[in-house]
């Protein structure tokens, strides 16, 4: 019996982000993808805070299930794992982060004033910062333009709300698990060359007691589509010690 990975995308998108990697996934668990609230098929639903997130999630995730986040996903990720922490066996935190923004103490994350400008530009351009937040995930990675236009145009096809792409960036903005690691088994996957999670995160994460961290030399903030092999070669290493 495979165990049970739920796949949680990031902001802006939804569950169809996955789909190049589904095949593969299915062979070594039983996936469930989710569109969170505002997004995808749910954009009907507010997302709300990451606690409100978090409490409209729980009952879709099984027990013993491992949670697979990405970006924004990761960050709700850490809220279940410490949310239901006998339902959440493990995480995979994909290009994701404990903290988004770099303030105070924190260094590893971007400029609050990068997601102020994403939160203004929503209001005049909503699909052209959409785009543009695309855009940047591949920026400096040698990548097919048109398996990423075509991965954009199908998401594009299913929209995000504007409430919901608003109440995402203040997650983004406020989450914040720099002082409260989880405790489950947990893979960090992070790339080089990301313009919004910085690589020095790598060094940061075993101080705050993870074991498992990949930094992908050549991949940015999409690792699962740019590097697909390599990104499946970490999973089934990390899907098998478990």
């Amino acid at each position: 019996m495979s165990r049970p990975l739920v796949l949680l995308h990031g902001w802006g998108m939804n569950s169809h982000v996955w789909q190049p990697l589904l095949p593969t996934l299915a062979q070594h668990a039983q996936v469930t993808c989710i569109d969170l609230a505002g997004h995808g098929a749910n954009s009907h639903l507010p997302l709300g805070t990451l606690a409100e997130a978090v409490e409209q999630l729980a009952p879709l995730i099984p027990q013993d299930a491992i949670i697979m986040g990405w970006s924004l996903g990761g960050l709700i990720a850490q809220g279940l794992a410490h949310a239901l922490p006998d339902r959440v066996a493990a995480l995979v935190l994909i290009a994701s982060t404990p903290k988004f923004v770099a303030e105070g103490d924190w260094a590893h994350g971007v400029s609050p004033d990068l997601l102020a400008l994403f939160g203004r530009s929503l209001q005049t351009d909503y699909l052209g910062t959409v785009k543009r937040f695309f855009a940047l995930q591949f920026l400096s990675t040698k990548t097919d333009t048109r398996v990423v236009n075509a991965l954009r145009d199908r998401i594009m096809e299913h929209p995000a709300s504007i409430a919901a792409l608003e109440q995402g960036l203040t997650i983004l903005q406020t989450a914040d698990f720099s002082q409260t690691p989880v405790t489950q088994p947990a893979l960090w996957l992070l790339g080089r060359l990301d313009k919004l999670i910085p690589a020095s995160l790598a060094d940061a994460l075993p101080e705050m007691g993870y074991k498992h961290i990949a930094l992908l030399e050549s991949a940015a903030h999409v690792p699962f589509v740019t590097h697909p092999e390599l990104f499946m070669e970490h999973i089934e290493t990390f899907l098998d010690a478990l």
